[in-house]
C-alpha cells in the first residue's frame, strides 16, 4: 500500500513518474502535529532515490493554522534547496484565503520546477499565458 509508514495526516500517492514523491495531507495542519508532518514529508523526499519533483496533494487537508503555514513554507525551502521541484496540488477556497491573506499565495502555488542536473543552462520559461494577454 503505502511506500512509506506515515502517520494518519500524510498518505503515500501512486505516482506516474519515477522520480516524484506525491503525498496528501489529511486533516488538520496546526501546531501539534505540524512537526510529525515536517519530518514525514522530509523523509519522503530523502527516502527515494533521485527525487525530482515533490507534490502535496491539499484536497483533504482541513484547517491550517500559522503554525501548519509554517510546516508548507518549511517543505517549500527545503524543495528548494535540494533542487527538488514542489507542486501543492488541490488548494481549497480555506488554504487558498490563508495563503492570499498572507501573501504567500504565488509562492507557495507556482509550481517550482526542479533545478537542471549540474552543467545544463536549464529550461526555457515556459508559461504560455504570458503572452498575448490583450491588455
Amino acid at each position: 500500500m503505502a511506500a512509506f509508514p506515515f502517520a494518519p495526516h500524510v498518505l503515500s500517492l501512486p505516482t506516474e513518474t519515477p522520480h516524484t514523491v506525491r503525498l496528501a495531507l489529511v486533516g488538520d495542519l496546526d501546531h501539534e502535529i505540524g512537526d510529525e508532518v515536517l519530518h514525514q514529508v522530509l523523509r519522503a523526499l530523502h527516502g527515494g532515490e533521485d527525487v525530482r519533483d515533490l507534490r502535496l496533494d491539499c484536497r483533504d487537508l482541513g484547517a491550517v493554522d500559522s503554525a501548519g503555514l509554517a510546516v508548507l513554507l518549511q517543505i517549500h525551502r527545503r524543495a528548494s534547496g535540494d533542487g527538488t521541484g514542489f507542486h501543492l496540488d488541490h488548494v481549497g477556497p480555506r488554504l487558498e484565503r490563508l495563503l492570499r491573506i498572507t501573501g504567500t499565495y504565488e509562492y507557495l502555488t507556482t509550481p517550482q520546477q526542479a533545478a537542471p542536473p549540474a552543467g545544463s543552462a536549464g529550461p526555457a520559461e515556459e508559461d504560455p499565458g504570458t503572452l498575448g494577454s490583450g491588455a
